[in-house]
């Protein structure tokens, strides 16, 4: 037999002796209603995400500087090497917003940017990467900033390096 419903026979089984309402239903539900909310948000942002690292390859600029500005928002690490990758865009405000980008994502990008930087010797390239490595802060890129500051062929990006080398070098270490 089913039981019948009524408003003030279910208030007074959910009051509690402090006067709050509860009962395990109801806390399961709205437990159960949170993770379902958490992981939707979860899955809206990697499509999210997949979504703009497709349009980082589009033809049209103004696409590809919205990508990269939309994806250091997220600071989702996938974002990390299409993004360094994109540091050589033939288009400079592509490479601004790129690079700005990388700088918002943080320390995630210090790794994979020196092992890059270690492997390419463009000018351009480099003088986007180091402004992104003296942005971060992370010492981890002091060894590379020196290495390149002396060897590279390119005077400017000699002195940016040591530019951004005397200024990770004046930072107070965390």
């Amino acid at each position: 037999m089913r039981k019948r419903f009524s408003a003030h026979g279910l208030l007074q089984s959910l009051k509690t002796p402090m006067g709050v309402f509860l009962n395990v239903h109801t806390i399961l539900r709205f437990l159960v209603a949170g993770i379902l909310l958490l992981s939707f948000a979860g899955t809206a942002l990697a499509d999210r995400v997949d979504d703009l690292l497709k349009k980082l390859q589009s033809k049209l600029t103004m696409d590809r500087r919205e990508a990269a500005y939309e994806l250091g928002k997220t600071k989702d690490p996938r974002a990390v090497s299409p993004l360094i990758a994109a540091l050589k865009d033939e288009e400079p405000m592509v490479r601004l917003d790129v690079s700005g980008a990388l700088s918002d994502i943080g320390k995630p990008v210090v790794d994979p940017l020196i092992q890059a930087m270690k492997l390419d010797n463009d000018s351009i390239f480099l003088w986007n990467a180091i402004w992104v490595l003296e942005e971060v802060g992370d010492p981890k890129a002091i060894e590379l900033l020196k290495e390149t500051q002396q060897k590279h062929p390119d005077p400017v990006i000699q002195q940016l390096s040591k530019y951004a080398l005397d200024k990770l070098q004046r930072t107070p270490k965390p």
